[in-house]
């Protein structure tokens, strides 16, 4: 009977994850099409063996400032993206040097907003030279 319990409440438990793990996929949908809407978006992760990482989405116009951005922290399923707006106006090829100028503990703090600004730098570039015209 202990073990019937023990594998019914294993189940449940992968049940709740599969649904949190629906959940936040939903909201880096939504989070993703409403940025998308105010130009190219770069995506961007910290990774953590143990505490909290992060997921960072950043827009920005075609000439390189930032629209918006969101970010999704933490460490359990029912977290969700959240709008941040700190670099709102900036040019990303500032925010981005800025950040790479830190020292190597601040820097690895931010590594998943230099891989966003990066993906952006190369979207932009790839644009510029015509190598990709896509919307």
């Amino acid at each position: 009977m202990k073990v019937a319990l023990f594998f019914a409440l294993v189940f449940l438990l992968m049940l709740g994850q599969v649904w949190g793990t629906r959940l936040q996929v939903r909201s880096f949908k939504r989070a993703m099409a409403g940025l998308h809407k105010r130009g190219n978006v770069g995506v961007g992760s910290k990774k953590r063996k143990a505490g909290p990482g992060y997921v960072v989405l950043i827009s920005c116009d075609g000439k390189g400032v930032i629209t918006g951005g969101e970010l999704m922290k933490g460490i359990t399923v029912f977290n969700r993206f959240k709008p941040f707006d700190d670099w709102n106006g900036q040019v990303i090829y500032d925010v981005n040097r800025r950040l790479k100028a830190y020292t190597d503990a601040k820097r690895d703090a931010y590594s998943g907003y230099i891989q966003a600004l990066d993906a952006l730098e190369r979207r932009l570039t790839q644009t510029e030279n015509g190598e990709e015209k896509t919307n």
